[in-house]
């Protein structure tokens, strides 16, 4: 019968978990992974066996890798934290250990008897590349010649005078104090191995032409902890492996994943996002990406450069791939707007919608005409002459940033070209004092770009106040849609519900900004009151503004006919059940008159403090069909600005003069590379919103 403290021990130790007792011996263990029997050395020796650390005990080869890893640990404290009673402790010298994966690092003990059996000595030479002969002579003698320790230090990147340390008591070597400075899972390395270790990883980076950005990815440092723990010897993926196994692999663990978010589709709905983009090659691809409240997912890509190319066909495929009854709004450029309204009319699910970030764009390029806007216009060329000279100068750009803007810059990227050019403005204007201040100052007067006919120019430019006033009037224009832009844009919540009425306050913005005065306003609010009917008006949009209490309830919002014409037109395209849509007309004056649910006291106070999602989800329970309605409008984007993002991905990959993989090949790498990086940003988000 077990002791006490041996149960307790058991209870403990967490290898019992993984073992079974019991056999001829007391200390007899059976692997429950593997099968395999351990006849004597306790849990202990069994803790090797799963950790695959030979040499006592045969590795087990169908243990997990975590409960390998959680072994390889446990082993690795018991050592640190233990006094071997044939060792004695040498704290001035650190040993590399050879284990059964490889070289290990571990405390220097030094060995009483000097010798190690050639049965040893073989596995030794296995290991660590030493040649047969100087093997056998360690066996024999527990020595290696320097000829075969520079031959170690050779096969192993351990230095000469490192392998010639060479402790012949265990197969170790020993390293003095002051080579060792870095830890790591509580084993020293020498500095050397690691300044090695990253000129290879540099030496490779280069020559492979790949981006410094790399080194940020969240999966670089990942890759390292796995071939470190893969061991001595581990060979990389080869070319082939590279394209087809290993790519097949990513993809499905991409597509498991991307299940979970699926599941979102036929809950609130999504939307389908089309772009059309030209290669280098001048093919033409369609990206065709899938967003809902989750993120984006992207589906695939179409080349549709062939002649006999069917883009209704394309398109009706895409719709059966997502399924027409979560398809929510298709998301296009003009161009294939006509495609869709063909489908719209075949399912009677779902609406076609502009991309409300193209729109925007389109306006702000409206108001840099030169023949309509000039004094804009003007503004706009003067500010890029302006941040084209500072940062087409590494001294003016230097100066700049230490000495006056205290290292923030006068270029602001955007998602659109006129949206930068804006926002670039605005900087300009935020720096005027700075700039003013540089010109001026006594290193800017002594250098030769002062003294030059580019440089006089613009130190004319910044000094000049009408230009600093065509500055200030652009931007009173402008920046009230750059505001627009921004929240069509962000992924923090569908745009849905506020896209209408950000686009009546950007206007209001504007008329009060001009003094309310129809000669100064007029031009303005024309361009972009054609715009909004021409390309950025849809009943979808004034639905969103229908269903979002916080924008409808408001005493200041006085658009609510409008808003009602547009959701009687979302209703009739979104929902082909005549008795659904009749149930969802009688259940509107419920939420128009706030009564039932929408009447209580604390659906009225969080009307305008949660999300309109949200606020559904807990107030509309009384009018399911409704309620329905409402959260598939509001989880929606106005935008197809993740496309965009997408494409950047394709432009990488085709400059990387990958681009003749074939198509299928080419739509993987983007399936997971694009999706990979959506994983990533939705696990940061998680983590960010637990913290």
């Amino acid at each position: 019968m077990a002791s006490p403290s041996a149960s307790t021990s058991r209870a403990l130790d967490p290898a019992w978990a993984h073992a079974e007792a019991g056999g001829r011996s007391k200390n007899a263990l059976t692997c429950l992974h593997c099968g395999k029997k351990i006849g004597g050395g306790g849990i202990t020796r069994f803790k090797y066996h799963l950790a695959g650390i030979t040499g006592q005990v045969q590795a087990c080869k169908k243990v997990p890798h975590d409960v390998r890893r959680h072994m390889k640990q446990l082993v690795l404290e018991t050592r640190g934290g233990r006094r071997d009673s044939c060792f004695e402790e040498d704290s001035s010298d650190a040993v590399f250990s050879n284990g059964g994966s490889g070289i290990q690092l571990r405390p220097s003990r030094k060995r009483r008897t000097g010798y190690v059996s050639p049965q040893a000595a073989a596995g030794f030479e296995r290991t660590t590349n030493v040649s047969t002969q100087a093997a056998a002579d360690f066996g024999r003698t527990g020595y290696v010649s320097p000829q075969a320790a520079a031959g170690f230090g050779r096969t192993t990147n351990v230095s000469t005078q490192a392998a010639a340390g060479f402790e012949p008591s265990s197969g170790s070597l020993l390293v003095p104090q002051d080579l060792v400075q870095h830890s790591m899972n509580g084993l020293e390395v020498p500095n050397d191995l690691l300044h090695d270790a990253r000129v290879a990883i540099a030496r490779w980076w280069y020559d492979a032409n790949i981006p410094f950005s790399a080194a940020k990815s969240p999966f670089y440092q990942p890759m390292l902890d796995a071939i470190a723990s893969a061991g001595v010897g581990f060979k990389g993926p080869l070319y082939h492996d590279l394209r087809g196994p290993l790519l097949k692999h990513l993809n499905d663990d991409v597509r498991e994943y991307l299940c979970d978010l699926k599941k979102e589709w036929s809950a609130c709905g999504c939307s389908v996002i089309a772009d059309r983009q030209k290669n280098h090659g001048e093919s033409s691809i369609i990206n065709f990406l899938v967003y809902c409240r989750r993120g984006t997912m992207f589906l695939k890509s179409v080349d549709t450069s062939a002649e006999k190319a069917n883009l209704l066909e394309i398109f009706d495929q895409v719709v059966r791939e997502v399924g027409p009854e979560n398809i929510v709004q298709f998301i296009t450029d003009p161009r294939y707007k006509a495609t869709v309204k063909v489908l719209e009319e075949r399912y009677k699910t779902f609406v076609w919608s502009p991309c409300a970030a193209r729109c925007i764009d389109l306006m702000l390029e409206n108001l840099a005409n030169p023949r309509y806007f000039p004094m804009i216009d003007e503004a706009l060329n003067k500010a890029r002459k302006i941040t084209r000279f500072i940062y087409n100068h590494a001294w003016v750009l230097s100066l700049m940033r230490k000495e006056f803007t205290g290292g923030r810059d006068l270029c602001r990227p955007a998602i659109s070209r006129f949206a930068t050019h804006f926002l670039s403005l605005q900087c300009i204007l935020k720096f005027e004092k700075e700039l003013r201040q540089m010109v001026t100052s006594n290193k800017w007067v002594k250098s030769t770009y002062a003294k030059g006919g580019v440089g006089k120019e613009v130190a004319a430019i910044i000094l000049d106040a009408h230009f600093w006033a065509q500055c200030k009037h652009a931007v009173k224009v402008t920046e009230p849609l750059s505001r627009v832009l921004r929240l069509v844009d962000s992924n923090k919540k569908p745009s849905m519900g506020y896209l209408y009425e950000a686009m009546e306050k950007a206007k209001e913005t504007i008329r009060a900004r001009m003094m309310n005065k129809v000669s100064l306003y007029g031009p303005y609010i024309r361009v972009i009151d054609a715009r909004m009917e021409k390309q950025l008006h849809s009943p979808l949009h004034a639905a969103g503004c229908f269903f979002n209490p916080g924008i409808f309830f408001s005493p200041s919002f006085k658009m609510q006919s409008y808003a009602h014409r547009g959701l009687i037109k979302t209703i009739t395209c979104l929902v082909p059940d005549d008795e659904i849509q009749d149930k969802i007309f009688l259940q509107l004056e419920e939420y128009k008159k706030s009564t039932g649910d929408f009447g209580l006291p604390i659906a009225i106070r969080q009307r305008e403090k949660v999300d309109p999602v949200a606020w559904w989800d807990n107030f509309g329970n009384g009018t399911l069909e409704l309620q329905d309605l409402a959260m598939r409008v509001l989880g929606q984007c106005c935008s197809a600005t993740g496309c965009e993002r997408n494409w950047d991905i394709f432009k990488y990959i085709h400059s990387r003069k990958i681009n003749s993989l074939e198509g299928s090949r080419l739509n993987d790498v983007v399936f997971v590379q694009y999706n990979q990086k959506l994983q990533e940003r939705y696990n940061s988000q998680k983590v960010s919103a637990i913290d």
